[in-house]
């Protein structure tokens, strides 16, 4: 018994996705589903939009929460000045930034180890005491070559971690060298 424009916005995106779903549409097309909702409201249309996808639903989505077209879409079409600049999955577009495989070591070396010799992917390599950072293209196919780069020269490996470049910083570098608001428009 609550007007509409009483509601919550949370709530009015509940109701927004409850009226598109009455008709149980094969395509369902999302304007920024989450935009001005709470974490825990956010999570829940995630799931219920992953739940319509996997029963067979065709989702065009648009965010400018990239995060969300990370998880939720099989293709992004990133848009920059208003003109799709690239279609691919979120993976295939992951794949073009590059990785840090963040190596900390048991003491440090007395020189910078040198993989870019060895690899073409590998496009930097900083040395800050015993942690070293190495700049890679497919970081989790080279990791296992610094590893054993390291093993051979007799450094102790402490810890290893891959940071992987996320799909925001893939969009921002793409986009950057338009002039215009970039969007990102995304079909799952």
């Amino acid at each position: 018994d609550t007007r509409f424009d009483w509601l919550s916005g949370g709530m009015k995106r509940r109701f927004m996705l409850a009226r598109a779903l009455i008709t149980d549409p094969d395509l369902l097309i999302l304007d920024e589903p989450t935009a001005g909702v709470d974490v825990q409201l956010r999570h829940e249309l995630w799931e219920t939009i992953v739940d319509l996808n996997d029963s067979g639903t065709t989702i065009l989505l648009t965010t400018h929460y990239i995060e969300e077209a990370e998880r939720l879409c099989d293709e992004v079409a990133i848009l920059d000045s208003g003109s799709v600049i690239e279609v691919a999955s979120p993976e295939e577009l992951m794949d073009r930034g590059t990785d840090d495989i963040v190596v900390q070591l048991r003491d440090p070396p007395t020189a910078v180890p040198d993989f870019a010799a060895d690899d073409d992917r590998v496009e930097a390599v900083e040395l800050d005491g015993t942690r070293l950072v190495v700049t890679a293209q497919q970081g989790g196919l080279v990791a296992p070559d610094v590893v054993q780069a390291l093993d051979r020269q007799g450094h102790e490996i402490v810890d290893l971690e891959i940071s992987r470049t996320s799909l925001e910083e893939v969009f921002v570098e793409m986009t950057r060298q338009g002039e215009g608001r970039a969007t990102a428009e995304v079909e799952q």
